[in-house]
């Protein structure tokens, strides 16, 4: 039997730009203990890593935005106590505040003769032990998942470093590898031959639908176009896909760009809510499918825009509908 065959994910995303000493911290403990009481199987547990800028070949540990190992092992222990299985999901983030999935370097070139750099190998190389730590912090816990990167774009085309960097975890870690490839957008370049080394493929969800207020029922019946297009890539990888992050703001017309993160607008509750219903109505059929990470618990960036009379308007469900969807689909009801 495959390790993913009996997997399935009922999860949400918990500390993106969290930061150092916030899973420990009083803030970190009450909103771990929040999550316990959601029903949710599954959290992502995220550990930020800085790389200088997009165009740095280094990754490292930061002071500020990097959790300690001593505190993603003690939150790990938090979740497993309440019967929470884990997602590692190590991300790396720019300090030049550009998104990673910009992450891209030219190939090898010798314009000055005897003078050639090897930017994509040092970036790999680099990436890979970052990668080896973070693996055997999941072994060393009882990680049930683990996840070797998240929508990095750029990186994503180098066929010839990605098996090396699946196989150098896989020495030290031996439970499930998956990778969080960004939005599906028909027409464009998205398997790469390297996605059938994964025990299942994680890709980012937040397909809209046209319709400016739709119930769940219509949501889910405007999303067969990307279920038929996704059981396409599944043949084509030959592994099973789940929804590494799935999200939509409460915000009035959510739906129609459900990733959009700046734009302003009145709250609505019941659109993410019947975001969330529509996307499970829509997959759940599906025997490839295995979930989603919903994106996401708690928000640590500055959205001031979010804050609206009638409520906030960003991609939490905490206190909001949407958080009694997930309870209900989490305890085994039809959504």
């Amino acid at each position: 039997m495959s390790s993913v065959d009996k997997l399935f994910v009922k999860g949400i995303s918990f500390g993106f730009m969290a930061g150092r000493g916030y899973y420990r911290s009083a803030a970190g403990q009450r909103e771990i203990e929040n999550i316990c009481n959601l029903g949710v199987s599954y959290v992502a547990l995220i550990a930020t890593v800085a790389q200088e800028s997009y165009q740095s070949t280094r990754m490292f540990e930061d002071f500020h935005y990097t959790p300690a190992d001593t505190e993603l092992a003690a939150a790990i222990e938090t979740f497993h106590r309440h019967g929470i299985k884990v997602m590692l999901k190590p991300m790396i983030e720019c300090l030049d505040s550009v998104w990673r999935g910009n992450i891209c370097f030219p190939a090898k070139q010798m314009m000055i003769p005897g003078i050639e750099v090897d930017y994509w190998g040092k970036w790999f190389a680099n990436y890979t032990e970052c990668m080896a730590h973070y693996a055997q912090l999941a072994e060393e816990n009882g990680v049930e998942l683990f996840c070797i990167g998240c929508e990095l774009m750029g990186c994503e085309p180098q066929e010839n470093h990605w098996p090396a960097v699946i196989r150098r975890v896989r020495e030290i870690y031996h439970g499930p590898v998956t990778y969080n490839a960004n939005q599906y957008h028909p027409g464009k370049p998205f398997v790469r031959k390297w996605f059938s080394e994964l025990d299942l493929l994680g890709v980012s969800f937040y397909t809209g639908t046209a319709r400016p207020d739709p119930t769940a029922t219509e949501l889910a019946a405007d999303l067969q176009p990307s279920v038929d297009a996704l059981e396409a890539v599944v043949r084509e990888t030959g592994v099973p896909l789940f929804f590494a992050e799935c999200g939509s703001r409460s915000v009035a017309g959510g739906t129609l760009q459900p990733w959009m993160y700046y734009n302003e607008g009145d709250y609505d509750g019941e659109s993410q809510a019947n975001y969330l219903a529509g996307v499970v109505r829509a997959f759940s059929s599906c025997p490839w499918w295995k979930g989603l990470m919903w994106w996401k618990w708690d928000e640590q960036q500055k959205r001031p825009h979010y804050t609206q009379p009638h409520g906030d308007t960003g991609f939490t469900i905490h206190g909001k509908p949407a958080a009694q969807v997930m309870k209900r689909w989490c305890a085994g009801e039809e959504l």
